[in-house]
C-alpha cells in the first residue's frame, strides 16, 4: 500500500512539474498596459513574444517598433550605423478630428555607431496610435523624423 501511495506521489509531482514548465510564457509578464509605461521590456517579461509592427533606417540609424501583446505596450529598438549616433523614440499619440496629433507619452534611447538598445515602454491600458521616430546626433540636420501611425 505505501509504494502505491509513493507512485501515486512521484507521479502527481511529475505531471505538477510538467505543468509549470510548460506554461505560457504570457503569464511571466509583470505589467499590462498603463502599468508597464517607463519599464524596460526584458525585466518586466514583454520581450517573451514580442514582435515588429515597423522597421525603417534613417539618418545613421536603424529603427524598429516592437510591441509586446502580452504586456499591451510597445518601445523602440535602435541601432546607430556609422559614426553617427542615433536617437530612437516611441510615442504615444492622439489624433483629433482635424488630423492634428497630440504625444501623450514617449521614450527615447541613444546609442553610438555600431550600438544597439531599447527604450523603455509606452503601454496604456485602451487602444492607441504609436509609432516611432528616429533622428541622429552630431550633425546640423538633427530633426525628428517618424514612421506611420499604428493603431494597437
Amino acid at each position: 500500500m505505501l509504494k502505491r501511495f509513493v507512485s501515486l506521489a512521484v507521479a502527481a509531482a511529475a505531471l505538477f512539474g510538467y505543468s509549470v514548465v510548460t506554461t505560457p510564457s504570457a503569464y511571466a509578464a509583470s505589467c499590462y498596459g498603463g502599468s508597464c509605461s517607463n519599464k524596460g521590456p526584458q525585466g518586466t517579461g514583454c520581450e517573451s513574444g514580442s514582435y515588429n509592427l515597423q522597421s525603417f533606417g534613417l539618418k545613421g540609424g536603424f529603427y524598429q517598433l516592437r510591441w509586446s501583446p502580452a504586456c499591451h505596450a510597445g518601445w523602440v529598438r535602435t541601432s546607430g550605423a556609422g559614426a553617427a549616433g542615433a536617437r530612437g523614440v516611441i510615442q504615444r499619440v492622439l489624433l483629433d478630428g482635424g488630423g492634428d496629433i497630440s504625444v501623450q507619452e514617449q521614450r527615447s534611447v541613444s546609442v553610438n555607431g555600431g550600438e544597439t538598445d531599447w527604450s523603455n515602454m509606452v503601454g496604456t491600458n485602451y487602444d492607441s496610435y504609436y509609432r516611432i521616430c528616429g533622428t541622429y546626433f552630431g550633425f546640423p540636420d538633427s530633426s525628428l523624423d517618424c514612421g506611420p501611425l499604428f493603431y494597437k
